[in-house]
């Protein structure tokens, strides 16, 4: 058997639902299901911000849908889209601030689980300089004032990019870490600068290292993975549209 590779976001997606967690490490099915403008619009931000040109890693495909082809802005960027470059701007221009960088910072480890089984730990860091480790999140606007007022997201997300972010923190021997949250809102593209406390670090370090150890023993034994009827169109499929109590 291949040396099973483990990322924060694929050991998240196997503490949700792991037999579709499952399908999507083996290539049986993909997790995502949604439409691709979030993951479009992230991507156009996250290029901005960190140098590059808008249009790096976006297929041909994928350009075609963030581009008009009719009326008086054919082949400009649709509406959706061009406020991601004033977000992905301001973004590059606060994070200056902390001097020299370095963007998309791949983790690629030989690491084992408490229970001897030998993985690869993987993951990419959205920016690192000497002292910190740093995850761009671009949140919708309500989402966004929601999480200012009450401290959290709705779905609890919050606690996996704390996790996430305190990994990449251990992984780099990074004493900072900080998850930048961008409104997503062009006229008034807030960002909100949450430096985790070294106790944050140390015990969502621990907890996402946890996670992945779960997630790769699945791996190692999927005939343990049990599927979770999360609404999705997976679901959907497995149990027959049916939920029950």
């Amino acid at each position: 058997m291949d040396k099973i590779h483990m990322s924060p976001t694929r050991a998240f997606k196997f503490s949700k639902n792991p037999l579709r967690a499952l399908d999507d490490y083996t290539g049986k099915r993909d997790w995502w299901e949604g439409s691709k403008d979030s993951v479009l619009f992230g991507t156009l931000v996250h290029n901005i911000a960190e140098g590059r040109d808008k249009f790096t890693d976006v297929s041909d495909e994928d350009q075609e849908l963030m581009v008009s082809k009719t009326g008086n802005n054919k082949g400009s960027l649709k509406k959706t889209y061009v406020a991601a470059l004033v977000i992905g701007q301001h973004l590059h221009d606060y994070s200056e601030k902390f001097g020299n960088a370095d963007y998309e910072v791949e983790i690629n480890e030989d690491s084992e689980t408490g229970q001897g089984i030998q993985f690869t730990a993987t993951g990419r860091a959205d920016m690192l300089t000497n002292q910190a480790v740093f995850d761009f999140k671009t949140v919708a606007p309500m989402d966004f004032d929601g999480f200012l007022r009450y401290g959290s997201f709705r779905d609890g997300r919050q606690e996996e990019y704390k996790k996430q972010i305190s990994f990449y923190a251990l992984m780099f021997g990074k004493k900072e870490a900080h998850i930048l949250y961008v409104k997503k809102d062009a006229e008034k593209p807030f960002i909100y600068d949450y430096q985790l406390s070294k106790s944050e670090i140390e015990r969502y370090a621990v907890e996402m290292a946890d996670e992945i150890e779960r997630a790769v023993e699945l791996v190692n034994n999927p005939e343990s993975a049990k599927a979770v009827n999360d609404g999705s169109k997976w679901a959907f499929d497995y149990f027959g549209g049916v939920i029950t109590n």
